[in-house]
């Protein structure tokens, strides 16, 4: 039987033991030292009660981190495999998180999603087609010529972003106006693509959350028309876009306002929405008074498809928050992209009113109109 020492010997011999054990020894000691100072000064019963629930917060990431990572800390794990290791950690922390449907502002899921994002690139740009000004189907000439007025380093958030180049409707903005933002791609094909180009904005191999807490849901296979399966409707649109029901992933999604919390960020100058139909249910869960949004495209095109009934919604939804619908973008940009775009304005940005059963074509001359059938 090893002694009392041989068994210390054993334990701290290890570096990464002794480090992980040093730095939970230095975790308890903080708190316990904010902890007494939160005692100790005269505040108001409310900071105490913010600083006290804080510190039992940081307490318990602590120890869950801990207990996550106590196989690899107390068995023989080679260092090689710390990589995989801190993945399955990862997502045992998301299945936790899933399960108790943590709230939007909830300080583990903000820390988590901080872990999983990818931040933007510092490489030169590897595109196909370098030389294009504008990418997307109209929405960024539009938007940045009636809006913005050619704004500089603005913020942008594209829900859908598929390949990141091909009709991109933020890469105008990164390139030539010096933004960043954050891309949102969940199909993990699409997404290695999107960061082999090296954008200069976040990523995040995810969806956006149609619930004020994050989900694991299903995402169909299709490239270019990927769409998350939870409900009965959703299934129904696989099969009539004859994709193969029987290949999914499975992927995370995130409330949007999380993730802008995540990253330091409550305004954004640019809301591109292209998730197939989940639009409405997306911007059910933003907080339109905590994060200030100035310009939001959604695509109608699906919606129109499924019926008059869900672009009624999203337009009825947004103008109760405040913002008006300026038109419908219908555009060939002349490399063989169109698109059907609600385009909807903060009140009061915009003297002039617009139509919204027009469609606004700004590759012919800028804010010339061509009828389209009425969606609304």
């Amino acid at each position: 039987m090893k002694s009392n020492k041989n068994i210390m010997r054993c334990f701290f011999w290890r570096p990464r033991r002794m480090f992980i054990v040093l730095a939970a020894a230095l975790a308890g000691s903080w708190c316990f030292l904010m902890y007494y100072r939160a005692k100790s000064f005269t505040v108001s019963h409310s900071l105490r009660t913010v600083r006290r629930e804080n510190l039992i917060s940081y307490f318990r990431n602590v120890v869950l981190d801990l207990w996550f990572q106590r196989d690899w800390l107390f068995d023989n794990i080679p260092a090689s495999k710390w990589t995989e290791y801190r993945r399955l950690n990862m997502t045992k922390k998301l299945n936790l998180l899933v399960k108790e449907k943590a709230s939007m502002k909830d300080p583990r899921l903000i820390d988590f999603i901080r872990n999983y994002i990818q931040p933007p690139s510092d490489k030169p740009y590897d595109l196909k087609n370098p030389n294009i000004t504008d990418y997307s189907c109209g929405q960024s000439t539009y938007i940045n010529n009636l809006i913005m007025n050619s704004k500089e380093k603005g913020f942008f958030v594209e829900a859908g972003a598929w390949l990141g180049e091909y009709a991109s409707t933020s890469l105008f903005f990164e390139k030539s106006r010096g933004w960043t933002g954050l891309l949102v791609e969940p199909n993990p094909m699409n997404f290695d693509k999107l960061k082999s180009l090296n954008r200069k904005a976040f990523h995040l191999k995810a969806c956006l959350s149609t619930h004020p807490f994050p989900v694991l849901l299903k995402l169909n296979s299709a490239s270019d028309m990927s769409r998350t399966i939870e409900r009965k409707e959703d299934e129904q649109w696989v099969i009539d876009h004859k994709f193969d029901k029987n290949t999914y992933y499975e992927v995370p999604c995130f409330p949007l306002y999380s993730i802008m919390l995540a990253i330091n960020q409550t305004s954004i100058d640019y809301l591109g929405l292209d998730v197939e139909g989940n639009e409405l249910p997306i911007l059910q869960t933003i907080p339109f008074d905590d994060l200030d949004i100035t310009s939001v495209t959604t695509e109608c095109l699906e919606m129109n498809k499924q019926g008059s009934k869900d672009a009624i919604a999203v337009k009825t939804f947004l103008e109760n928050k405040g913002y008006t619908c300026h038109g419908i973008i219908g555009a060939n940009s002349g490399h063989g992209c169109f698109a059907e775009d609600f385009i909807f304005l903060k009140k009061g940005l915009v003297s002039e009113e617009y139509n919204c059963t027009l469609v606004l074509d700004p590759f012919v001359p800028f804010r010339a109109n061509r009828t389209l059938h009425n969606i609304i």
